[in-house]
C-alpha cells in the first residue's frame, strides 16, 4: 500500500516537517517495496507512490516542495522479514 495509515506516522512526519520548515532543510524522500512480491515494474511504481504519499503530507504540513527530492528504489531485499522492506526513508541533505 502507499497510504499512511497510523497516527504515529503522521506525528513523526509533523515533527520532521516542523524542523525542516524552521531550518529550510532539503529532504530526500525515498520509497521502497519488497522484492519478494510483485514484478519489478510494479514494485518500482509502488515505491514511487509511497514516496509521493509521504512528500504530499510533508507539503501539506508546510515543507516547501522545492526542498524535496522524491525517488523510488523499487523492490529490495535488504531487511528481514521481507515486510520491513516496505518503507519510506526521509533524509536531510
Amino acid at each position: 500500500s502507499s497510504k499512511i495509515e497510523s497516527k504515529k506516522e503522521i506525528l513523526n512526519l509533523k515533527a520532521l516537517a516542523t524542523a525542516a520548515k524552521e531550518s529550510g532543510a532539503k529532504l530526500t524522500v525515498t520509497g521502497y517495496a519488497d522484492s519478494a512480491t510483485g514484478s519489478a515494474a510494479y514494485n518500482q511504481q509502488l515505491s514511487e507512490r509511497r514516496a509521493q504519499a509521504v512528500a504530499k503530507e510533508l507539503i501539506k504540513m508546510g515543507v516547501n516542495k522545492a526542498n524535496l527530492t522524491i525517488e523510488g528504489m523499487g523492490g529490495v531485499s535488504t531487511l528481514n522479514p521481507a515486510s520491513y522492506n516496505r518503507r519510506v526513508i526521509i533524509q536531510t541533505m
